[in-house]
């Protein structure tokens, strides 16, 4: 878990509190960013849709997390097991 960085980043304010930051987070525009993640609360922001490298992004989260938690091979999860 992240450092939170200040009570004027916080979760009851609607503001990033960096317990939480994804790849997607750091290659936005920080004008965009800031309006996703200081203006926009989460309800907001779980209506848009998700982009590209999100999904994929959730994808390969979701194979590693296999990978490790039961003991697979790359050749197993590619086969679907």
């Amino acid at each position: 878990m992240l450092m939170k960085i200040g009570k004027e980043w916080s979760q009851e304010n609607g503001c990033f509190t960096a317990d939480h930051l994804s790849a997607s987070q750091i290659n936005l525009d920080l004008s965009i960013w800031f309006m996703k993640y200081c203006v926009w609360d989460a309800a907001k922001r779980k209506k848009l849709p998700p982009s590209i490298s999100m999904m994929f992004g959730a994808i390969v989260g979701r194979s590693l997390q296999d990978i490790n938690q039961f003991n697979l091979t790359i050749n197993q999860v590619m086969n679907g097991r």
